[in-house]
């Protein structure tokens, strides 16, 4: 006698469906936080990596933190000019350049989150044609007047690298931000709380790269991920003002 072998029926089969479906559209979005987290923890080791470069280098240059203009500049005696790879005369001076001694490794520059394109060559971008973009982070423009470390204030609480927003800032503009001009025409000094800076900042910096809030590296050589409404506050506690005035 032949065994009957009895097969799903539609109705079992698209109550399976439903269920991989709903479990699919729970599941998929804890994933993707999970994922993002993994890369957020990345970025932040990065930068935690950089701050060590950071320290290196004012140990050996004269507690003086590296600038972001170039020698060109230097010895015209001329402002500095936006710095790119491929400038006119001697060779770039930028941040992310004279720290590579120390950390030997181009790839620390890269946010994993960062979606703009990553160069084949990052010694060698192509800045012109494929729009190739070397590191993920800029410095605060405060150091680009020959900062020294003893005029840094609090240095644990003062932000000197944030993540670079890769999406409006083309390959070729300065290594830094420069925070006095979120504000506005005239400069508000010291940093208000109004007019709200955040619109201006967002032009740099990434500032919801990792889920709504970024990475910060402080002058003291930690970092840590807060949003930016935490970092700037009116006054001598605004956290990208390294020498505020003492009372």
């Amino acid at each position: 006698m032949q065994k009957l072998i009895r097969g799903f029926t539609l109705i079992e089969l698209l109550v399976v469906i439903v269920i991989i479906a709903t479990l699919a559209a729970i599941l998929f979005p804890v994933f993707a936080q999970a994922r993002e987290k993994a890369r957020q923890t990345a970025c932040l080791n990065n930068m935690k990596q950089l701050g060590l470069a950071f320290a290196q280098y004012l140990s050996d240059h004269d507690s003086t933190y590296p600038t972001c203009d170039n020698d060109k500049a230097k010895i015209t005696g001329l402002p500095p000019e936006p710095e790119t790879p491929d400038a006119d005369g001697p060779p770039e001076r930028d941040w992310h350049i004279v720290l590579q001694p120390y950390v030997k490794n181009f790839d620390i520059l890269r946010c994993p989150s960062d979606t703009s394109l990553v160069p084949a060559d990052p010694r060698s971008p192509d800045l012109d044609g494929l729009k190739e973009y070397v590191s993920s982070y800029t410095v605060n423009g405060w150091s680009e007047y020959d900062l020294a470390e003893s005029a840094v204030k609090k240095p644990s609480q003062w932000v000197l690298l944030g993540e670079r927003n890769n999406a409006t800032r083309g390959p070729k503009t300065w290594w830094m931000f420069y925070f006095w001009t979120w504000q506005g025409t005239p400069t508000v000094w010291p940093p208000a709380a109004t007019p709200v800076p955040t619109t201006k900042a967002t032009e740099d910096l990434a500032l919801t790269r990792h889920q709504g809030q970024s990475n910060w590296l402080f002058g003291d050589g930690h970092a840590k991920s807060v949003p930016f409404n935490a970092l700037w506050k009116a006054g001598s506690d605004n956290a990208f003002w390294p020498n505020p005035p003492q009372p």
